[in-house]
């Protein structure tokens, strides 16, 4: 075994790297089993995928994200216009690091496509244990530095904070994260931090056992498998951290604390979404603190309009060094064409512009709330189809027909007008200075 190998091998408290095989034929995976036990080459195959890639789905997606693998061994064999499609969408959606093909044989047209496809090594099959102890190590000279990597780069954590009680914020949530899932097919993680009366697992239709404040406790021993044991799995694929059934005392969640278990959280997700409580107690301003952004939810409406220009002086404070307008994002929810205080004089007010609006459909939300069944899985819905544009925006993966809707969505709403609705809101303003003030 080469110098590379031993290497490779490294210290004993190095983890080894985590495999994964996917192919319906099961002398090869037998085989490459065998190998990688006998050999001591520091990987470990976690997973067996025993189905052809035309019929790998979600289920079987959802456990090579779970796996988290260095190295996937991919069996192009059955099928090699697929598989390299497949391979493709693998290292686009960071699924692996490395990919190492097999096959019965490989033109030299097959090897180059899969080299494109990003397929680092090629076995030919039956596969002997030279030859992958050779794939293994020119992967580890190719990409040994990145397979090493104790911790994955972190995901994005967005956080949904609703301008007053009602205006929706655990709703978006909950939709949210299914859509981001559903588009990006990346690994996402619901957090819910009302710690009094948080209602995401009801959302969703699921009877929690442990809660974010289980983890809390126990952060101090918690590793990537008692992590698992605190999530509860959706059937849409998002994964969730539900609030305790009963109020906490939020003594015993101290915002430290809550700001390293979402920083260790972005290490294990892809997008991390918080549906943050109405008050700026000391959990939620670790949330804020750990931000790559924050949707402000609001309703076109007085008091959700000045709760949020009294909350923006503690934002700005909270916001660091990142710019405010990428940070924070203003959504609209229940949106309708004859609004009293038109978007044009909401922007005015607030000194921001409108980052996104959700069509009000009262009836299919509250159905959707009423049955456990998040709303963007019923497709009809306008909301849905608004929620839906707004996670094609942040995950970057397009949605057909959205852009026409976009364009025109504010223009025959422009007024010069003024609201009285406003005016009363300037009045007060000028009348007492607003501060807000936190204590963590």
């Amino acid at each position: 075994m080469s110098n590379d190998t031993t290497q490779y091998q490294g210290t004993g408290s190095r983890s080894p790297v985590k495999a994964a095989v996917i192919s319906p034929d099961p002398a090869f995976r037998e085989a490459l089993t065998s190998i990688l036990a006998s050999r001591d080459m520091g990987v470990l195959l976690a997973l067996e995928i025993d189905m052809p890639l035309t019929e790998v789905a979600d289920p079987e997606l959802d456990q090579l994200r779970r796996a988290e693998p260095g190295i996937v061994f991919l069996d192009l064999e059955e099928n090699p216009h697929v598989g390299l499609k497949f391979a493709e969408f693998l290292v686009e959606s960071s699924l692996a690091t490395a990919l190492i093909g097999a096959g019965a044989s490989a033109s030299p047209e097959l090897l180059l496509s899969a080299m494109q496809a990003g397929v680092s090594e090629f076995l030919t099959k039956p596969v002997t244990p030279e030859a992958v102890v050779s794939a293994v190590e020119r992967v580890w000279r190719k990409t040994g530095k990145k397979i090493d990597q104790s911790r994955r780069a972190p995901g994005e954590l967005f956080v949904v904070f609703g301008a007053k009680g009602g205006s929706g914020g655990t709703t978006l949530s909950a939709n949210l994260a299914i859509e981001i899932h559903r588009l990006s097919r990346k690994r996402v993680l619901l957090v819910d931090l009302d710690l009094e009366l948080g209602e995401t697992a009801l959302l969703l239709g699921i009877e929690p056992e442990f809660s974010v404040v289980d983890l809390v406790r126990n952060f101090h021993r918690v590793d990537t498998g008692l992590l698992a044991s605190y999530i509860e799995r959706h059937e849409s694929g998002v994964e969730l951290l539900p609030a305790p059934f009963e109020p906490a005392d939020f003594e015993a969640v101290s915002g430290d604390r809550v700001g390293r278990i979402l920083e260790f959280l972005k290490q294990h997700y892809d997008y991390v979404i918080v549906d943050a409580p109405k008050t700026f107690n000391p959990a939620t301003l670790a949330a804020f603190r750990e931000a790559d952004e924050v949707y402000l939810l609001a309703t076109a409406d007085l008091p959700s309009i000045r709760n949020l220009t009294r909350s923006m002086p503690l934002l700005r404070n909270l916001r660091g060094r990142k710019p405010l307008d990428e940070w924070l994002r203003l959504v609209v929810n229940r949106f309708e064409p004859d609004l009293e205080i038109p978007i044009p004089e909401l922007e005015r007010t607030l000194a921001m512009s409108v980052y996104w609006t959700l069509r009000n459909d009262y009836s299919a939300v509250m159905a959707s709330i009423n049955h456990g069944k998040p709303v963007v899985m019923e497709k009809k819905s306008v909301y849905a189809k608004d929620v839906r544009g707004l996670a094609a925006k942040i995950t970057g993966v397009p949605v057909q027909k959205q852009s026409k809707f976009l364009k025109g969505l504010f223009s025959p709403f422009r007024s010069n007008g003024r609201s009285p609705a406003i005016e009363r809101l300037d009045a007060t303003a000028a009348s007492s200075e607003t501060k807000v003030k936190a204590d963590e």
